[in-house]
């Protein structure tokens, strides 16, 4: 069993709170093409194959955070 006092708990809390907001915000940011390729670490024309190929989920144009940490995932 683990003792914790009430401010430790709140601090543990409070950060938890806080990666959670960052990854939710991260998970709906739309990039633009480029940008994506700068994020996954990979050319503009690969990023173009693995959209035709199925690979990349493009919305309006974009991909969003949640589709790039999901296809780096995969890799």
């Amino acid at each position: 069993m683990v003792t914790l006092h009430e401010a430790q708990l709140r601090e543990l809390l409070e950060e938890a709170a806080r990666r959670g907001a960052h990854i939710a915000f991260e998970d709906l940011t739309l990039y633009h093409l480029k940008d994506a390729c700068a994020r996954l670490g990979i050319s503009y024309n690969t990023l173009q194959k693995r959209i035709l190929e199925g690979k990349i989920n493009v919305v309006d144009g974009r991909i969003t955070g949640a589709e790039i940490r999901r296809y780096l995932k995969l890799n």
